[in-house]
């Protein structure tokens, strides 16, 4: 019943629509034009990583911080709590990261002829992981920090987010600094999707150390995370 009621809240707000719908597709259309031997999922994915970013990290913890207050005066009164909360918001997540996957590729396919194969379904399940990943850090965000707070970080929050997944190595740049940012890529689960992801497109399977270090960077970068939500039920001051 609450994730319903939060969903439909979502989808009401104009900043939603303006930030992880229509930024995602202004993104896609720019790879388009300006990267035309970049393979189509992999634009696919660098645009709907996009609108996760922003889901999870701006609008996402924007809501949870906005909302706390409300959910903390309720678990006073039953069994609601943070566990509960975490699970309806994660649940609802995945419906809107959905919908963002589905707007960017029903756009690609009637502007820019993307290729429907059975690959997106594997594209679809890991960008999916990925949007757990970040809303998780949305989350944190959220119960740790005020809103006002959320809209003065969040821009250099999404910023290094995006400079996670962003696969440099397909530009063709070899600079000293894209190097670097290459190598700090690694304690991510982002890098190792995009190296399955090119494994997948170019026709070779799946490399198992690629899986398996894509699992591990998840489960390690959730797990400080985890450390940093409360474990009491909710209170946090405003």
């Amino acid at each position: 019943m609450i994730s319903m009621i939060q969903l439909k809240q979502v989808l009401r707000n104009r900043r939603f629509v303006l930030f992880t719908i229509l930024l995602p597709l202004a993104w896609y259309m720019f790879l388009y034009n300006i990267q035309a031997d970049m393979l189509p999922n992999i634009m696919l994915g660098i645009a709907v990583f996009i609108g996760i970013i922003g889901n999870s990290l701006a609008t996402f913890s924007k809501r949870i911080s906005s909302d706390i207050g409300f959910y903390s005066f309720e678990s006073r009164f039953s069994n609601y709590g943070i566990k509960n909360y975490l699970l309806d918001q994660t649940f609802v997540q995945i419906v809107l990261n959905t919908l963002i996957f589905v707007v960017v590729l029903g756009a690609a396919t009637v502007f820019a002829k993307f290729p429907i194969n059975g690959k997106l379904g594997v594209q679809f399940f890991l960008l999916t992981i990925m949007g757990i990943y970040f809303s998780v850090i949305g989350f944190v965000l959220g119960v740790r920090l005020d809103a006002k707070l959320i809209d003065t970080v969040g821009f250099p929050v999404i910023i290094l987010a995006a400079l996670t997944i962003m696969p440099f190595a397909s530009f063709g740049a070899e600079s000293g600094f894209i190097s670097l940012v290459a190598k700090v890529q690694r304690i991510f689960p982002g890098y190792y999707y995009t190296n399955m992801m090119n494994a997948i497109l170019s026709g070779n399977g799946i490399q198992l150390k690629d899986m398996l270090l894509f699992i591990t960077t998840f489960v390690l970068n959730i797990i400080p995370l985890y450390f940093l939500v409360p474990k009491v039920k909710f209170s946090k001051a405003k």
